[in-house]
């Protein structure tokens, strides 16, 4: 599933967990109460581990497996239903998807990665100012070290709706915090673009390029900028990068038909 929003999956140390061997049976009906709830916390909380190690490398059945025994140990671990609603929204179970997004931040609504999740999964429902509440809630925590890329998926939803006004002001203050952002710098290079400020496009394009790799789509949008500013030779590079790194590309044929 194609994705442009920057979804945040729970990473894990490098630890291995090892789980003890004992000899002999165990009384239960002697540990204290208090003592199973921790243990049962711990084991759900390894559980977790495993199913979003699992979801990183694309073993969907074994990290289901492993995150519905997490919640069944512990129903309220909201970094277990976070993980379910990404496997969920992976293999397109949008309603399940929903609910345990939901479950996670209504049980920490500072778990501002599980509010981004959410934000970027609605926005892609179309459910745009639902979206934005979501994503400002991550923002709002000073805590949280990706609230850029919250910006930048709000921007990314904005530009969606399309409300280009609120789009920029989201991109504009994800670039303050993180200047090297890529889609960012090549949506705001589109922007201007669409705004007749082929200047300004130019030096996001070439910030956009100073930290991406080319793509098609950002080959096409600077030959569109240097055809407006009349610089033929900017024009010539870029259509030889574009017809010799992506010879195959639908930006490719719309060069060869002049809709630049």
């Amino acid at each position: 599933m194609k994705n442009f929003f920057a979804v945040w999956i729970i990473i894990l140390s490098t630890s291995i967990l090892v789980a003890c061997q004992t000899t002999g049976s165990t009384d239960s009906s002697n540990i204290p109460d208090s003592q199973k709830e921790q243990s049962q916390s711990k084991a759900a909380d390894i559980n977790m581990r495993l199913g979003v190690t699992y979801l990183q490398s694309g073993d969907y059945e074994s990290a289901l497996e492993k995150l519905k025994k997490s919640l069944r140990q512990d129903p309220n671990l909201a970094t277990a239903h976070n993980a379910i609603g990404l496997l969920y929204q992976t293999l397109e179970e949008n309603t399940l998807a929903e609910k345990h997004f939901k479950k996670a931040v209504q049980l920490e609504p500072k778990y501002s990665e599980a509010q981004n999740n959410l934000g970027v999964f609605l926005c892609q429902q179309g459910r745009y100012e639902d979206a934005e509440q979501h994503f400002l809630a991550a923002i709002k925590n000073p805590l949280y070290h990706s609230r850029a890329h919250a910006l930048e998926n709000a921007g990314l939803c904005a530009n969606k709706i399309p409300d280009f006004t609120l789009a920029e002001d989201y991109f504009r203050k994800a670039l303050q915090i993180n200047p090297n952002l890529s889609k960012s710098l090549l949506k705001m290079a589109d922007l201007k673009y669409q705004n007749i400020d082929y200047l300004q496009a130019r030096a996001y394009i070439q910030r956009y390029h100073s930290v991406a790799q080319w793509t098609p789509k950002a080959l096409l949008l600077g030959i569109k900028i240097e055809s407006k500013l009349g610089d033929k030779d900017a024009v010539s590079s870029y259509i030889l990068l574009l017809e010799s790194q992506f010879p195959d590309s639908n930006e490719v044929l719309q060069v060869k038909k002049g809709n630049y």
